[in-house]
């Protein structure tokens, strides 16, 4: 990889939000996974229990990080959903059973669907919630000079 190239992503993942930090998390995992099948399917040992292995350390970070407090029941939830992700991900490793992955990517992909649904819906939130709040500083400075 390029120097420059490999400026550009650290320089992107250093300032994404934490929300695309997610995203990119379950996009860096479904690629690993994918490019997992491929070198499989070619009879690549190596490299296949390679990106295997990168995909098995983002979801295990993912489930490492859940923050329960703040997270309640859906946090739980995700949390036994990464370990089953985990363990199908363990058993395509003994076995090299492709449907393992697959199965986990599946899942990968409806979380990040969900994810970058959830996301859009905040930040068009937080949009509106700027313009009112720009409204309302607009009406007191407008009705601070009246007076």
């Amino acid at each position: 990889m390029s120097y420059g190239l490999a400026s550009y992503k650290t320089s992107k993942t250093t300032t994404a939000s934490r929300e695309d930090l997610v995203i990119m998390l379950y996009e860096g995992a479904i690629r690993f996974l994918e490019k997992s099948i491929l070198e499989n399917d070619a009879g690549n040992l190596q490299p296949h229990k390679e990106f295997l292995r990168r995909g098995l350390a983002i979801i295990s970070e993912l489930q490492n990080t859940l923050d329960f407090q703040k997270g309640g029941d859906l946090a739980i939830q995700l949390f036994e959903l990464y370990g089953f992700m985990l363990d199908r991900l363990t058993q395509a490793n003994i076995t090299r059973d492709n449907s393992c992955i697959r199965d986990v990517i599946n899942q990968l992909n409806i979380l990040l669907d969900g994810w970058r649904v959830a996301v859009k819906k905040y930040r068009a939130e937080q949009v509106v919630s700027l313009q009112e709040q720009m409204d309302a500083t607009a009406v007191a400075v407008v009705g601070g000079r009246r007076g």
